[in-house]
């Protein structure tokens, strides 16, 4: 069997770490060829980020020109640039046909997305949308219990943030360093909304089912004084006969035992998962004005090795389908919700969704 030849463009984003490091679980599979960044940037720029993101535990070639690098046979290009960027570099690559895998979220407003949309409509290659929470077993075995009426109707779907203060903790850096990064420039994508408050958008699309029609959102910045992105939001967004409730923050502190989410709202129950537990819990006692009864249903999970790079080895090799959270149409339907979630935070009003698929 041939091995994938993997290149990784952009050395912007913090998850460059994790994904490579799934990536070289799979030697006999998958051969990763090396990482380039993705222009413009200034030289102290590219020096930082390599210093914050570029892992050093492992031979990983750093290339000069990203061009170059994708000119080696390259069969897919994980893109690990700054947000803003996600559109322009899309587009150059699958013009190449290459397969592109970006990593979360798919683009920082509709327009790009479309954009992405387009283009991957036009190749021959394929684009998908990396997102993390894809391979929490908790959150799998919450949509197989929601999708089998296991609480009846969905009605409303809660998420929010773990506790983080950012991708980078403020106290070891100078506000002088971090400004220089993309995650605190809100032209380039930083900011609590495209880092959190899109897992929420994701998880309530996927949840409902539905395409959501409207979103009020709001932003604030409580702790970054340096910056101009907001490190708090949050949506409620409305999916016609159902609703979903967001927290993006890289304001919170560790939140006791409130479950981070999804917690799914059903008519008949509710369903209560967490990032951290492995455990999924089902209620279905309603007792007015009483403390919560014990769970009716306590399902355990256990961690799987279907990460990101075994679903790629698997859908390129045998044909398996990608998980739906990282195929396009899927994603398409999620920037409805977060691209509105956006503007509704930039007008201070209700702002109806864009159809995804038309114009």
């Amino acid at each position: 069997m041939k091995k994938l030849r993997v290149a990784f463009i952009g050395m912007a984003h913090v998850h460059v770490h994790t994904m490579s490091h799934d990536f070289i679980k799979y030697p006999d599979e998958i051969e990763l060829v090396g990482i380039a960044d993705y222009p413009p940037y200034t030289e102290e720029e590219s020096e930082l980020r390599r210093k914050l993101n570029y892992p050093t535990d492992f031979e990983f070639k750093i290339w000069d020109d990203y061009r170059e690098l994708l000119a080696q046979d390259i069969d897919i290009a994980v893109l690990t640039t700054d947000i803003k960027d996600h559109a322009r570099a899309t587009e150059e690559i699958l013009a190449m046909g290459i397969n592109v895998i970006v990593e979360k979220p798919m683009a920082l407003d509709m327009a790009d997305a479309k954009r992405m949309y387009r283009a991957a409509k036009r190749s021959t290659a394929e684009l998908i949308i990396n997102w993390p929470i894809a391979w929490f077993p908790a959150f799998n075995k919450a949509k197989e219990l929601a999708d089998s009426g296991a609480v009846g109707d969905v009605l409303r779907v809660h998420y929010r943030s773990p506790s983080t203060r950012g991708p980078y903790k403020l106290n070891e850096y100078t506000p002088e360093e971090l400004s220089k990064l993309w995650w605190y420039r809100r032209e380039r994508g930083g900011g609590s909304i495209c880092d959190y408050a899109g897992y929420g958008c994701v998880l309530a699309t996927w949840f409902t089912g539905k395409v959501a029609k409207r979103v009020s959102g709001f932003k604030k910045n409580f702790f970054l004084p340096f910056s101009d992105v907001e490190d708090y939001s949050a949506f409620t967004i409305d999916f016609g006969d159902s609703i979903g409730l967001i927290e993006g923050s890289w304001s919170t502190m560790n939140n006791g035992e409130i479950a981070t989410g999804p917690v799914i709202y059903g008519t008949e129950g509710v369903i209560v998962a967490d990032r951290f537990d492995p455990a999924v819990k089902v209620y279905r006692d309603l007792i007015p004005y009483k403390p919560s009864p014990s769970p009716n249903e306590v399902h355990e999970t256990q961690p799987t090795e279907n990460m990101l790079a075994k679903n790629i080895i698997d859908h390129y090799t045998d044909g398996v389908p990608l998980h739906e959270l990282l195929t396009l149409d899927f994603n398409m339907r999620a920037m409805a919700a977060f691209d509105a979630g956006r503007r509704s935070c930039e007008s201070g009003m209700i702002e109806n969704t864009i159809d995804p698929f038309q114009g």
